[in-house]
């Protein structure tokens, strides 16, 4: 089984897959929990791309463009489903994403791109059997990661946040396989609404 969870920052993606793997593992499955920019060379170069001082689109001093960047997601994506995603599926182990495509599409979409385009791009990426959208609204996600951002930075950022919501919510109408998942509820909650799902995916229910 292949599980993503999505969603704008401070949505609790990465806690949220981290009790998800437990309860998989805790039931007696291998569970394999990874994310999205990954740790091979391209993750590590996109990391700098858009972690370093929040100077998205830049690396070493160098702006780049965001087809570019785009190129850059795309390419860390490839070689984190030839190398990972699919060898540890066809070993029937349980993957769970921290971010997948999807962000590509909502993020890149945001700053101008064709979506159509940034479909086409990714369409090597294999399906996930289900993606909890962890929807949440902009000003609680501004309030969760303020101590991570400078106030310089806030309004740039809320109106992108703005922008990638709108668009999470529009690929959720796109994409069947995405489940919205109020954020806005405490962590047990959102994690019990997350186990219900996937029990019935499971034919536990």
């Amino acid at each position: 089984m292949f599980i993503v969870l999505e969603g704008i920052d401070g949505a609790g993606k990465s806690t949220q897959a981290k009790l998800l793997a437990e309860w998989f593992e805790n039931r007696g499955y291998d569970v394999v929990l990874t994310k999205e920019p990954t740790d091979t060379p391209f993750g590590k170069l996109i990391r700098r791309l858009v972690l370093t001082g929040g100077k998205e689109g830049i690396i070493d001093g160098a702006k780049i463009s965001h087809e570019a960047e785009a190129l850059l997601f795309a390419a860390d994506r490839a070689e984190h489903v030839d190398k990972l995603i699919k060898p540890s599926l066809e070993a029937g182990k349980v993957v769970i994403s921290d971010r997948y495509f999807y962000s590509s599409l909502a993020y890149q979409w945001a700053r101008g791109l064709d979506l159509e385009w940034l479909i086409d791009l990714n369409r090597f990426a294999v399906k996930p059997d289900i993606v909890f959208l962890l929807d949440l609204p902009v000003k609680e996600s501004m309030n969760r990661i303020r101590s991570r951002k400078v106030k310089s930075e806030f309004d740039k950022i809320f109106e992108l946040q703005r922008r990638v919501r709108e668009n999470y919510l529009k690929l959720a109408e796109m994409f069947p396989e995405m489940k919205i998942i109020n954020a806005m509820d405490d962590v047990k909650t959102v994690h019990n609404q997350i186990i219900a799902i996937i029990e019935t995916l499971l034919g536990e229910k």
